[in-house]
């Protein structure tokens, strides 16, 4: 349904002073009132289909009268209007791009303010980070903390994938730095419990601010994740084999990935992972290697060379990795110290 986050089978504003936070508190968790007043700038977006069934999504405040949100909440809607603080508002143009599932409703007058624009390549692994969306329906923006955990190269930008988890409501919501810049638009996750969250980035809407404004909802052309699978990014592709243990099949298409994508951290990263799998050792030391050096603080290719440490009886080396881990993210280092047997998993 076109107002759900899709899954892979197939998601009183205060003074402008506030939303600059101090860089050097850049990885602490910011305050409630930080967090009020960027929920401000984010509204929730309301749809009406042909059949009268209504549904709701995520519109984020870009600019002047302008709204971002995903394509697949607004698409083919009979009706659209946006709602906050007990108002409701109802656009008079849009802007598309279908392929990246991102669009833009253009107001009147519309009485909120735009957040200060971030920019998504410039993002860090594991640097944290904050959604903030209508997941679930809630009558305001709720707020989930989380860190970076991928940046993968696509059409001229980065996707973000982060812990920041969303449900159905947060499609097109905002993904925003600890200083409070948008970087990127809540959209899909991967199916399953332990699902990866990702986010298209500002990039993608900066430049179709500049597109002429369109009067249809009717889609030009289906996003790139709703495409037949193997015409789908190699990170789609590799979900599956990856959830399922399919290392021959993930080695097949890491391989095709980093053939074509050779600077790519997460192509690399799966290939090491199918390498690890099949028990390739060295080989998959090297593609943990070529991971580090692309990404410093690629915690998981970390986390994996100390458990091939561990299986080779390497304790010197898991031991290493413990600390490297603790200095990036403790709650990471302390599932790896319970893997590894560093530590015993606390009774519940």
């Amino acid at each position: 349904m076109k107002h759900t986050i899709p899954h892979f089978s197939l998601a009183l504003f205060a003074a402008a002073s506030l939303l600059l936070a101090d860089p050097a508190q850049a990885d602490q968790t910011p305050k409630p009132e930080f967090i009020l007043a960027l929920s401000h700038s984010v509204a929730k977006v309301r749809v009406q289909d042909q059949n009268g069934q209504t549904g709701i999504g995520s519109g984020v405040v870009v600019a002047v009268n302008h709204v971002a949100t995903n394509c697949h909440v607004v698409a083919n809607a009979k009706g659209i209007s946006l709602s906050k603080l007990g108002n409701s508002y109802a656009p008079i143009a849009m802007k598309a791009d279908w392929r990246h599932d991102l669009c833009i409703l253009k107001f009147d007058d519309l009485p909120l303010t735009p957040f200060p624009h971030g920019d998504s390549t410039a993002l860090q692994y594991e640097q944290h980070v904050v959604a903030l969306g209508f997941s679930g329906n809630a009558p305001r923006p709720t707020e989930s903390f989380g860190t970076v955990k991928a940046l993968i190269p696509f059409d001229d930008s980065v996707l973000i994938r982060t812990t920041s988890g969303f449900s159905m409501g947060a499609s097109g919501g905002a993904l925003l730095d600890y200083q409070g810049r948008l970087v990127g638009f809540t959209t899909f996750k991967s199916p399953g419990r332990d699902a990866y969250y990702y986010s298209l980035p500002m990039k993608w809407v900066q430049a179709l601010l500049k597109q002429p404004d369109i009067l249809l909802t009717a889609p030009m052309e289906s996003p790139f994740w709703d495409v037949p699978e193997k015409q789908r990014p190699f990170f789609m592709q590799a979900v599956q084999p990856l959830k399922t243990g399919a290392w021959s099949t993930l080695e097949l298409i890491a391989r095709t990935w980093v053939s074509v994508e050779k600077d790519n951290a997460e192509a690399w990263m799966h290939l090491g992972l199918a390498q690890q799998g099949l028990q390739e050792f060295d080989a998959a030391k090297k593609s943990y290697a070529k991971v580090l050096q692309l990404a410093p603080k690629h915690s998981s290719a970390i986390y994996q060379l100390g458990v091939m440490a561990k299986t080779q009886g390497d304790e010197q080396q898991v031991k290493l990795v413990s600390a490297q881990l603790t200095l990036i993210d403790p709650d990471i280092a302390e599932d790896y110290e319970i893997e590894v047997g560093l530590r015993k998993r606390e009774s519940p």
